[in-house]
């Protein structure tokens, strides 16, 4: 019995590994709009899908700080689907409280992106509650 758990936990590693991370390329961040209490930015980023299957992208949870300002953590949930060797720009909101100015102040991402790899096995594991696997991405500069 033990042999047959160890051999179907192998296996059920392995499964997860098929799909390939998506890749994420942090491209700049800008205000969009401005208000006496604060205001509201966007982070570009390019999502490219090295596989030859479409790649559900159904979270992404990042944390912006601009300095001066108060941190702005969120979860997103940009229910983007990367097709086959496709890539993708995608907008990431966020929001900061302040009455200066922001252009020019240096900013700094981190976050993860959630990705569903389409096999049955990932399909088993997500039923039984286990996370999904996600990518890690960062990046900085100043605001637009």
């Amino acid at each position: 019995m033990r042999i047959f758990l160890l051999i179907w936990i192998a296996v059920a590693a392995g499964g997860c590994v098929s799909a390939l991370p998506p890749s994420v390329e942090v491209v700049g961040a800008e205000v969009i709009e401005r208000s006496p209490e604060g205001a509201r930015l966007e982070v570009s980023l390019v999502l490219s899908n090295p596989n030859d299957f479409t790649l559900p992208l159904p979270e992404a949870s990042y944390t912006l700080n601009v300095a001066g300002t108060d941190g702005f953590a969120y979860v997103d949930l940009p229910s983007r689907v990367l097709g086959p060797e496709d890539a993708q720009a995608i907008r990431l909101p966020a929001a900061v409280s302040t009455r200066d100015e922001l252009s020019g102040r240096r900013w700094r991402i981190i976050g993860s992106i959630t990705f569903e790899p389409q096999n049955p096995l990932r399909r088993f594991l997500t039923e039984s509650a286990v996370p999904l696997p996600v990518v890690l991405f960062a990046g900085n500069g100043e605001l637009r």
